[in-house]
């Protein structure tokens, strides 16, 4: 037993700790999941052995605390936390229990998205703003009046004939990922210390001394809680937040009012797939009693409304130790350091890996391996490390002298760079990766070949220089790992067919500094031969349209080298094509017209898509925005294509796309 008393005493004093690293200094160590996970642990505890249980323990009371910076203002009506869930199974529980206590199925509740920000109370006397406050520790809170003010969403004087004589509500200030982004960017010019996330950027803010540097933060605030009011009468939380609208506050778009749990986790899967299409972060969803008389019925406990949950969604970020720092080299030499991790849980996986960037960025975060790391997972990216909340070596992690896979010196070429690179041509890590790139869906385009098949070969011996992908035979293929004779035969015929390919294909397919699809696209048509291409001064190349200086010296550069040249002798002399078809004019409806696409096409190819759309004067981008045009959507398009319904941009299929090419 006294083992379990001393379990308890660390974790409260644990989480004591964790509060004010997050509410005072804005500085966590650890995740909000981690964060509730250990409040869980304590609460499971408590439970078990109540002969333990104080009422001053964190699971208790409102976590958080008025900071003595700031003078204390107590709250009209206490500031309370929610309770949260972390499964469908837990918000169900809490929706059963909340109907059986009134014996009434017919319940309404009301959902809408959980901003992931800082909670802050308005109070208006007579309609005038006088008093803008922090939750606090729940009962006082601190007077941030005058940062409150800087916030053009939160009305001086509210918007309505014959105001309340006293009006208290509830909302949230956070900042959008842009402005947060902006912000970032411009503290890292100053050499300052970045924020980890939104919602550490806005309680940052909002505790400034000085309440210009508040009003540069682009800070907002939606309402979400009703706190008090004389000379008014709400039936419903829905009409409490119609109100406060025509009072001039904004309200988020994504609420909705339900009266199942059906309707509730369709709500839920909803947002959880529109998550990251929001410019705002949220963490999970609030659900809520929507009439006020069965919310008072219901009451609270100290810590939180028993009338209110939140649903958490799996947490974005997560601690964990980094354990090794690798360096990878890239198809043009260039060093790329990666984050070898303890595996983590973070969003629903087992996170392992993370990237770090480059060399300047792991010298920005001060990092180095046996570092404890805070780790971030936006939507499907690779996860990426935000800071360092735990310092366990002396310094930060230094480039490579040699490269890690020739041994060669590894040289930093140009100051304005960030990238080290390996300067040995005949790396084989480059060469295996200028492999893989040569036969990828956009280079060459040799199905089948992929990075499985490169490194047999590479063992075997079997490619020295890429000429070599030409002369390979059947036997060759029939040896390798999973190869059957149909495999080899149809591989054999793709690396046949993939001779054909235009000029502008072998040109990105040759891995051209700098030089990517589009630029090698405009290259060919404007010199449609690679021998033309040998030919062409610096000051011609800079005069192509969209290719600056950096890319006509890259292109440059390549020709004149020798070692380039032969490569492409080899290529010619193994029957690569080098010449770019003319571009037949079949019309020019698409002309200006921007076409985004997603999901699966069954009758077309994405390229071939692509290739109508580029020769009837259009253009493909990859993502959706108010400039796109039309979004070709397939089966199983997925956040494109809620984006282009939100945008309001016209959506196609396959045969209305035929219609419009008049097929």
């Amino acid at each position: 037993m006294e083992n379990i008393q001393n379990l308890i005493k660390r974790l409260r004093k644990e989480l004591a700790r964790h509060n004010a690293l997050y509410y005072d200094k804005n500085e966590p160590e650890i995740s909000d999941g981690e964060y509730d996970a250990l409040v869980k642990e304590l609460e499971r505890l408590e439970q078990e052995y109540p002969l333990f249980a104080s009422s001053k323990s964190p699971t208790k009371k409102v976590s958080g605390y008025a900071s003595s910076s700031f003078k204390p203002i107590k709250h009209a009506v206490p500031m309370l936390s929610l309770d949260n869930t972390y499964s469908r199974d837990e918000a169900a529980s809490w929706y059963e229990r909340t109907v059986k206590k009134f014996n009434n199925s017919n319940l309404e509740f009301v959902i809408e998205p959980k901003i992931d920000g800082v909670s802050a109370s308005l109070t208006y006397l007579d309609g005038v703003l006088i008093v803008g406050a922090t939750r606090g520790d729940g009962e006082t809170g601190e007077d941030i009046t005058e940062n409150i003010k800087t916030i053009q969403d939160i009305p001086h004087k509210l918007k309505i004939e014959n105001p309340p004589s006293f009006f208290e509500l509830r909302g949230e200030v956070y900042i959008d990922k842009s402005d947060f982004k902006k912000l970032n960017e411009k503290i890292s010019y100053s050499d300052g210390q970045k924020f980890a996330n939104p919602r550490n950027a806005a309680s940052g803010s909002l505790r400034q001394k000085n309440p210009q540097i508040t009003s540069e933060r682009k800070l907002r605030f939606f309402v979400h809680s009703f706190g008090k009011i004389e000379g008014k009468h709400f039936e419903k939380q829905s009409e409490f937040l119609k109100y406060c609208q025509n009072c001039g506050f904004k309200l988020q778009s994504n609420f909705r009012i339900c009266n199942s749990f059906g309707e509730l986790s369709k709500f839920m899967d909803i947002m959880l797939e529109k998550r990251d299409l929001l410019n705002y972060e949220i963490d999970g969803l609030v659900i809520k009693v929507n009439s006020l008389k069965l919310q008072n019925e219901l009451g609270s406990t100290n810590k939180s409304p028993r009338w209110a949950v939140a649903f958490k969604f799996p947490s974005k970020q997560a601690t964990t130790k980094l354990i090794k720092i690798r360096s990878q080299v890239g198809r043009t030499g260039i060093i790329t350091p990666s984050a070898i991790l303890e595996p983590a849980p973070l969003s629903g996986v087992i996170i392992s890996h993370a990237t770090l960037h480059n060399f300047e960025e792991i010298e920005r975060l001060n990092v180095n391996e046996g570092d404890i790391v805070l780790i971030e997972r936006a939507g499907d990216v690779i996860p990426k490390i935000v800071k360092v909340v735990r310092k366990e070596s002396e310094s930060f992690f230094k480039p490579p002298k040699n490269c890690p896979s020739c041994g060669s010196e590894v040289v930093k070429e140009n100051e304005k760079e960030v990238a080290y690179r390996c300067i040995n041509p005949e790396c084989p890590a480059q060469f295996r990766r200028h492999l893989i790139h040569f036969v990828s869906r956009n280079a060459m385009d040799i199905d089948g070949f992929g990075e499985s098949v490169v490194d047999q070969l590479l063992e075997k011996k079997k490619l020295h220089k890429l000429s070599d992908i030409y002369r390979l035979s059947y036997n060759d293929f029939i040896e390798l790992e999973f190869f059957k004779d149909r495999k080899a035969n149809n591989l054999i015929k793709a690396i046949a067919e993939s001779k054909k390919r235009p000029l502008s294909k072998l040109i990105f397919a040759l891995g051209i500094r700098h030089i990517g699809e589009k630029v090698s696209e405009i290259v060919a048509k404007r010199f449609k031969t690679m021998k033309a291409l040998f030919e062409v001064s610096l000051e011609d190349f800079s005069k192509v349209s969209e290719i600056g200086e950096v890319l006509a010296l890259s292109l440059r550069e390549f020709f004149e080298n020798a070692t380039a040249r032969h490569v492409i002798e080899d290529l010619v002399l193994n029957g690569v094509n080098m010449t770019e078809p003319e571009t037949s004019k079949k019309g020019s409806q698409f002309e200006g017209r921007a076409f985004v696409l997603t999901g699966e096409l069954e009758k077309y190819s994405r390229e071939k898509v692509s290739e109508i759309i580029k020769s009837l004067g259009g253009k493909v981008t990859s993502s959706v925005s108010k400039k796109t045009d039309y979004v070709l959507a397939g089966a199983n398009a997925g956040s494109k294509l809620e984006k282009a319904k939100e945008l309001d941009i016209k959506i196609i299929d396959e045969a209305e796309f035929e219609k419009l090419i008049n097929i």
